[in-house]
């Protein structure tokens, strides 16, 4: 029986050079908080897609130690993510999309060549599909887009919503992204069951200037592959007897 793969790449670290945006948004939310602003390297060990996911545990420490479930207090969330949205409209960062990943293209045309279905998942909305992907020519390129509806709360979530969906008996996802937590999510998932079909995740963690997350992080997620170019992605691939 064939193995159906996808290729699920995210949005902030594997398509788009979203990082520096990142850097500006969180050293103009933590003075609000009477907090110093995080050097590049420090903002590198603990950056996550949200800014609340990473934010919360931050700035409101005490709360946190007590209550390892506040990150994903919608209030706490809100607040958050109103200050950065606030901070993101002063710099345009909202209407202007990100530069693409260097050699962003010829990869997703080749992976596609290639068997693979490439699938975006991001926590932003599908508005970056319309406005930053098809006007660019890229977004014929995903067979779909898995947003923050599917990943909110977990990003366990988005894998499990590809599995339910295309109900295969046998589907393999290729997770590439530069977000630890991205890296421990899909590990999470691997070897998991949902409905009839057994979850196969292969981790593959993209280390570049561009990642949320520096190489020493993405390493201590414990990803299956690890790269530092999209270059390297199908020769690793193969390597790994994942593609042809």
């Amino acid at each position: 029986m064939s193995m159906e793969t996808f290729l699920v790449r995210t949005m902030s670290d594997t398509v788009e050079t979203d990082i520096q945006r990142v850097f500006t948004i969180t050293n103009e939310i933590l003075p609000r908080y009477e907090m110093p602003p995080l050097s590049f390297a420090e903002l590198r060990k603990i950056a996550d897609g949200p800014f609340d996911l990473f934010l919360i545990p931050l700035i409101f420490a005490k709360e946190y130690q007590k209550d390892r479930n506040l990150p994903f207090n919608e209030a706490k969330r809100v607040e958050i993510r109103t200050h950065a949205l606030e901070i993101a409209r002063k710099h345009g960062f909202d209407v202007n999309p990100p530069d693409f990943i260097p050699g962003i293209e010829p990869s997703l045309k080749s992976t596609k060549e290639a068997g693979l279905r490439n699938v975006l998942m991001t926590t932003g909305g599908r508005r970056y599909k319309h406005q930053a992907m098809e006007q660019a020519g890229i977004g014929g390129y995903f067979d779909e887009i898995v947003d923050r509806d599917e990943t909110y709360y977990a990003k366990e979530q988005g894998l499990y919503y590809l599995y339910r969906k295309h109900k295969l008996p046998r589907l393999r996802i290729i997770l590439l992204s530069g977000t630890a937590t991205y890296i421990r999510a899909g590990n999470n998932a691997h070897g998991c069951k949902v409905g009839g079909t057994d979850l196969e995740v292969v981790t593959a963690a993209l280390s570049t200037e561009h990642s949320y997350n520096d190489e020493e992080t993405l390493r201590a997620a414990q990803p299956k592959i690890l790269i530092r170019s999209l270059n390297e992605l199908l020769p690793a691939l193969k390597e790994q007897n994942l593609v042809n």
